[in-house]
């Protein structure tokens, strides 16, 4: 800021007090003020403490602005020693190497994500299996199977007849079971896997219409259970598998 230039004994303005404070008041200036302010204690007590607090103000401001240079210097040198570092070639295949463990895990988590079913997704498909088995119902001579994936049920009245694989997505797949009680009734047991879902090993119920679902999480695995609500064996179907 430029001296403020008046005549030396010019009177004396609140502008002549301020750039005092200030220090940009001509040395002529200042002199003639300063010989003035010797003459009333009061005035000098006033520019005094105009002083101070424009001391005070410039300290402030220069203790904000350090921190902000400081963080900036050591931005810039971190960047710059990140570029050393990263710039050599153990470096770069570290990097590199990290990168490709990164994408490797998301890609598996997107798997994972896209290979679970809904429990209303396993829902649908054994009520849809129960329609198509209704439809097309299995003679009473069908042979009982036995494989080993399949719970056994014969201890209850219900026989393993059936056993086949359910597309229920591009990558979403389901095993089906089914079995027949006495009297020729289908039961059908649906499971996928549920790597992700929180273990419900209690079955609960739902009916819709005539159908009766049973379902339950146990194992990293969904069940369900699907009958018409008045089979024998269905409910006690889903105690069995689900026995401590």
């Amino acid at each position: 800021m430029k001296p403020t230039d008046a005549p030396a004994d010019s009177p004396l303005s609140e502008a002549d007090v301020q750039a005092y404070a200030d220090g940009t008041l001509s040395p002529a200036r200042a002199a003639f003020l300063r010989d003035y302010l010797g003459r009333d204690p009061a005035e000098a007590r006033r520019v005094a403490f105009y002083g101070s607090l424009n001391e005070q103000i410039q300290r402030s401001f220069q203790t904000a602005d350090e921190p902000a240079s400081t963080a900036f210097k050591a931005r810039r040198g971190a960047r710059g020693r990140w570029r050393n570092v990263a710039g050599k070639p153990r470096v770069r295949k570290a990097v590199r190497a990290l990168v490709a463990v990164v994408i490797a895990c998301a890609a598996v988590s997107g798997w994972f994500a896209a290979t679970q079913v809904t429990q209303q997704a396993l829902n649908n498909a054994a009520v849809m299996a129960l329609a198509e088995t209704v439809a097309a119902p299995y003679p009473a001579a069908s042979p009982t199977r036995r494989e080993p994936s399949a719970p056994d049920l014969e201890a209850i009245g219900l026989r393993l007849v059936d056993e086949r694989v359910l597309s229920l997505g591009l990558l979403q797949r389901a095993t089906a079971f089914v079995y027949l009680n006495g009297d020729n009734q289908p039961v059908i047991l649906l499971s996928t896997l549920a790597l992700l879902a929180p273990a419900q090993p209690q079955w609960s119920a739902r009916r819709i219409g005539d159908v009766r679902l049973l379902t339950w999480t146990a194992q990293r695995q969904r069940f369900v259970v699907a009958g018409d609500a008045r089979t024998h064996g269905l409910m006690r179907a889903a105690d069995v598998m689900t026995m401590p």
